[in-house]
Parts: structure tokens; sequence; C-alpha cells
């Protein structure tokens, strides 16, 4: 009897240290994992505050102040089709004030992450850079390719008074027959000589755009 009895504690004893060692690599791992997408999101930031030349459209030290004062976490708007998320930055500049968010839209595999800058003008908000994040569930050399520069470029820069609709990839606005930069004009994304038979992670995007600049009509300007 002692000796189960002696068993039974050292295997309570094992099981105890076992437990404890998958806790503090759950631990260490999930701030690892959340560290990588505080950086991938922090680079995404940076990279839609700088025009095509790679300068900055704001000062350093703005940029700093925005990062500081942003708050928040979790969906903070939504539509059928996308959602915003918290934080929203405000970033001052000679352009005008610029406004960076985060939101998603639905795609083939899953939630497509998207960061876009919006820049206030007196006409509305003008779409200038965009950052698709993730997109890691996208069918690979289809819709995967939302995240080749060339392809996202073809969602930016869009006029303000284009977008006060929201944005439509040209399959969907019936507008194959448009260039890259007339599409742009017009609020359309030209995607179908770029991804073809990959619809659905493009309109992702542009649903996720959509409802960004509906958050930026109904919130920010209330």
């Amino acid at each position: 009897m002692k000796e189960y009895m002696k068993m039974g504690l050292i295997l309570l004893a094992y099981c105890a240290i076992a437990g404890f060692a998958l806790g503090i690599v759950y631990v260490v791992t999930r701030d690892r994992i959340l560290l990588a997408e505080l950086s991938e999101k922090l680079q995404a930031i940076e990279t839609v505050l700088k025009d095509d030349k790679g300068n900055y459209i704001t000062s350093l030290s703005e940029i700093k102040a925005g990062l500081e004062a942003a708050e928040g976490e979790g969906v903070i708007f939504s539509d059928p089709f996308g959602k915003v998320y918290a934080p929203v930055y405000k970033f001052k500049s000679p352009l005008g004030d610029i406004y960076v968010l985060t939101g998603s839209g639905i795609g083939y595999g899953g939630e497509v992450k998207v960061v876009a800058s919006f820049i206030k003008k007196p006409e509305g908000f003008e779409l200038f850079s965009v950052r698709v994040t993730e997109y890691a569930k996208e069918t690979p050399g289809l819709g995967a390719r939302i995240g080749e520069e060339e392809v996202q470029r073809r969602f930016y820069p869009m006029p303000a008074e284009a977008i006060k609709n929201g944005i439509l990839v040209d399959v969907d606005a019936r507008a194959t027959h448009l260039s890259p930069e007339e599409a742009k004009k017009k609020g359309i994304a030209k995607i179908s000589d770029v991804m073809t038979g990959a619809t659905i992670t493009s309109r992702a995007v542009a649903d996720a755009l959509t409802v960004m600049i509906q958050y930026l009509y109904t919130e920010v300007l209330k």
C-alpha cells in the first residue's frame, strides 16, 4: 500500500511540475506572439505614414505623440461586412489631420486585416495609404497575393469625393475596362488583372476600407 501511495505522490509531483512548465511556456509564447503582432502593426502604421519616396508625411515627434495618445482595444465599429478596431491614431501634418485605422473584412479563409491612413480634407477623407497585415489563411498563389506591394497599391491613393460611399473592386463595379489610375479616381480598386480568381480576398480589403470610411464619417465628423 505504501508503495502505491509513494508512486501516486511521485506521479502527482511530476504532473504538477509538467503543468507548471507548460504554463510558463504558454505565457512566454503568448507574450512573444503579442509582441510580434504589436511590432508588425507598428511597422504597418509607420509604412502608411510615408509617401512614395519613403518620406514621413508628419514629424517623428508627432508620430510619437499620436501613438502615446491612442487608447482602447477591441471592435469599436462594424457592419455586416467588416470591423474597425481600437485604437484609432490621429496625427497632425501640413497635409491635414491624419487618421490611421485598423479594420478587417471576411476573406476566403477568414479575416483579412488592413491598416490604412486617411487625410482629412475640406471635401472629406482622402485615402492616403494601405497596408494589408493579416492574410495568412488566404490561398497561396491566389488570395495570398494580396500581400504583394503591387496589388496593395491598387487601393490607394483615392480622392475623398470618390470614396464617400465606400470602395469597390473593379469586378463588382463592372469597371474592368478601367486602368488602375482611372479606377482609383472613381473609388475602385483595379484587381482583376493581378488577382485573377481571387475576388473574395480583394473584396475583403475593400470591405475593410469601406467600414473604416463609414466610421470616419459617422464617428469622427459627428
